[in-house]
């Protein structure tokens, strides 16, 4: 039996140093309904951890901050991967002090997560920028609130990234809150003609929306797969699908699939 418990009671800190001062070995797993974390321990120190895709001390820096609520629950002795760190009760005092102070001082200047985030460029003066926040400078056109720039990555560093750039003034908020369930649909396939083979058909209702969320590029993602989204009016809930792109992604005629926003 796995020891559990509720993070609303305990913080983070004291449920990892329970386990270092035990000397314990085995896989701590914090999670909530947006994040899981998997901290791994051997005799006490933490040598790997895993959020989300981001593995290693970065991982271990987002664990740190990412739950004020949630649950934990440790599995003694599971097996341990490679360890990529060593961070003992010491060690682990400075780096969460560090990362509090940091997330602190981000968190006057970073929007809501769901705030939608415009671009204020002038490239009158050379810019010095992290490979990190030039990406988010070219995707914010597009996946425009931290909600969507944070997918797929280390949230802690986008944040501290994007921190930077609203201070500088590169990127300014708006005010407007964009709706958090806007960027997936579920429609039934209808199959038909459309004006390319690897082309979907949507109700232009639901690609202006998507539009102004700043989620839609152009694509969609169906069963895996990425197609072209054309706008067509009154398609209501069904979606177009040509013979050959109903193979591809093995769905069937008046089949209900969900369809998302390719970024």
């Amino acid at each position: 039996m796995p020891l559990a418990g509720d993070l609303s009671g305990f913080s983070v800190d004291e449920v990892v140093l329970f386990i270092m001062r035990d000397g314990k070995s085995g896989r701590l797993v914090l999670k909530d309904n947006a994040a899981e974390s998997s901290l791994y321990f051997d005799a006490g120190a933490i040598v790997e951890a895993i959020h989300g895709r981001v593995h290693g001390p970065e991982a271990l820096v987002s664990a740190l901050v990412a739950f004020s609520a949630g649950q934990f629950m440790f599995y003694e002795d599971e097996q341990i991967p490679t360890p990529s760190m060593h961070v003992d009760e010491s060690q682990l005092s400075s780096l969460s002090q560090q990362t509090h102070i940091e997330t602190d001082t981000m968190a006057p200047v970073l929007p809501d997560v769901d705030e939608k985030l415009t671009l204020m460029l002038s490239f009158a003066d050379p810019l010095s920028l992290t490979p990190l926040q030039w990406l988010l400078l070219a995707q914010i056109p597009q996946r425009c609130t931290l909600r969507h720039l944070s997918e797929g990555r280390d949230p802690f560093a986008v944040k501290k990234a994007l921190s930077s750039l609203l201070l500088s003034g590169l990127v300014q908020r708006t005010g407007q809150i964009m709706s958090a369930g806007i960027a997936g649909v579920r429609l039934t396939v209808v199959k038909g003609y459309t004006r390319e083979e690897e082309a979907v058909e949507l109700d232009q209702g639901i690609v202006a929306g998507w539009r102004e969320a700043g989620v839609f590029a152009g694509r969609v993602l169906i069963g895996g797969h990425v197609f072209a989204a054309l706008a067509k009016q009154g398609l209501g809930k069904s979606i177009v699908m040509s013979a050959p792109a109903c193979r591809l992604c093995g769905v069937r005629d008046a089949q209900e699939v969900d369809v998302t926003p390719a970024s």
